[in-house]
């Protein structure tokens, strides 16, 4: 059941980044589209939890800014289909 729901989910984003040139409690994040996706969601859970414990659904966007610490959580970028199935989530590497 498992792999069908990844077979049937758009291709993760790409070259997702999180934006460390700013020092603020804010934290943008940025990615290339992916080929059917209709939406993004950005999820994030605190550096020790091993689970992701929230979700924010961002639209059909290429950037997103929380009002989330980046020094406090892992973020992560995942695509969203018509359908409504997810992608694997993408880790951000740091842009400055």
């Amino acid at each position: 059941m498992t792999l069908a729901l990844l077979a049937s989910a758009p291709a993760s984003p790409v070259d997702v980044r999180v934006l460390t040139g700013n020092l603020d409690n804010d934290s943008t994040l940025e990615w290339r589209p992916s080929a059917a996706a209709t939406a993004y969601e950005v999820i994030w859970r605190d550096t020790s939890s091993p689970i992701w414990q929230y979700a924010k659904n961002v639209g059909n966007v290429t950037s997103a800014t929380l009002d989330v610490a980046k020094d406090n959580v892992i973020f992560a970028v995942r695509a969203v289909d018509a359908a409504g199935h997810r992608s694997l989530p993408v880790i951000p590497l740091p842009k400055r």
